[in-house]
């Protein structure tokens, strides 16, 4: 099973780094006033969906416990929502189901009870996919909703929600979650796991993930089942190899060439990098931020990083940062954003990179 539903959160408790959403959400629950709309809204991978489920869990909980803000997890419509086979929470992707007879088929149901549970839940996932004509056949429904209903709708892309569905439902802003959370939250999931890691590759893959616990969990799948294959240690060397990410060093040294002009150079030491498995994409990502520190450093001269930067690598920087000006530094930020674009419809990549 795939870590990120293995360790999917069971309860509210679970839940890391949506705390205020968390805490509203029990309050709702506690207080009884119900709204029959509610949007998570957020980057991907913040927990949505998730707590899409669990709120649709707590509402039919047959022993929730009120005073902790938690469901018991053991009563049969806690389980049947849990193993996704509850005949009252329909969850609709909507990327799939775009067009308005769906829609209409699916509010079709609305009128009829809930069969298992107290309410009949729909949670729509990426909500913003649906076409016009389908927002206004739930628009119809969310005016004048039965009791009985609650929609719950997820979305990364608020902006292209109808000003009159947001206008009629209660909006949660999911933030990124913290590299601090997730970097507790990894290492909870090596120790249940049994997988031996150092500090390094964690702080490297915490900043691979980017505040989403989703796709950190997704790079430990990666991680460990490479680990299991070379029966190693997990280091940053080792998670650097395995996703095709260039040591920082290296790449310090080949704008070091770039900037004096040594043209042979570089490219030697570039096929090099290439041939340990550098995947272009992922450096030139890395290639962007060295760009940024460089010009941070000379914006700002002395700083503290909060990018994982050893001392080696700033001292790199600062003697980089000395001999290069902000022009130029700016047109290689706008030089390196074409460059990513161009990968998208180059067939070959490293010629593009080159």
């Amino acid at each position: 099973m795939a870590l990120a539903n293995k360790y999917r959160p069971k309860s509210f408790s679970e839940v890391i780094g949506q705390d205020n959403a968390v805490v509203a959400l029990r309050n709702i629950i506690k207080n009884q006033n119900f709204h029959n709309g509610y949007i998570f809204s957020g980057s991907r991978g913040v927990g949505k969906t998730t707590l899409g489920r669990l709120f649709a869990k707590a509402l039919n909980c047959s022993n929730y416990d009120l005073e902790k803000g938690e469901t018991c997890n053991v009563c049969t419509n806690c389980e049947a929502i849990q193993t996704n086979s509850h005949l009252d929470l329909i969850e609709i992707d909507a990327a799939s189901r775009t067009g308005v007879d769906d829609m209409r088929e699916l509010l079709d149901s609305v009128q009829y009870r809930p069969s298992q549970g107290k309410y009949k839940v729909y949670l729509i996932d990426e909500v913003h996919m649906l076409s016009m004509q389908s927002f206004n056949a739930l628009l119809k429904t969310l005016e004048e909703p039965p009791s009985h209903v609650i929609f719950i709708m997820a979305t990364t892309e608020t902006h292209k929600i109808p000003k009159t569905i947001i206008s009629r439902c209660l909006q949660f802003n999911l933030k990124l979650v913290s590299d601090e959370l997730i970097k507790e939250n990894i290492k909870k999931v090596f120790k249940e796991e049994n997988v031996k890691s150092d500090e390094k590759s964690l702080d490297l893959l915490v900043e691979l993930a980017k505040g989403s616990v989703r796709d950190s969990l997704s790079l430990l799948d990666r991680s460990i089942i490479s680990q299991n294959f070379n029966n190693s240690e997990i280091d940053d060397q080792f998670v650097r190899k395995m996703l095709g990410i260039a040591d920082r060093s290296k790449t310090l040294e080949l704008i070091k060439f770039i900037f004096e002009g040594e043209k042979k150079s570089a490219l030697h030491h570039l096929k090099e990098m290439i041939d340990e498995g550098l995947d272009p994409s992922n450096f030139l990502n890395d290639f962007l931020e060295i760009i940024y520190l460089l010009i941070r450093q000379k914006d700002l001269g002395e700083f503290d990083s909060d990018l994982s930067i050893s001392e080696a690598e700033l001292a790199n920087i600062k003697d980089i940062s000395k001999t290069i000006n902000i022009k130029t530094l700016t047109l290689f930020w706008q030089f390196t954003l074409k460059a990513i674009q161009e990968l998208s419809v180059v067939s070959n990549q490293f010629l593009s990179l080159e």
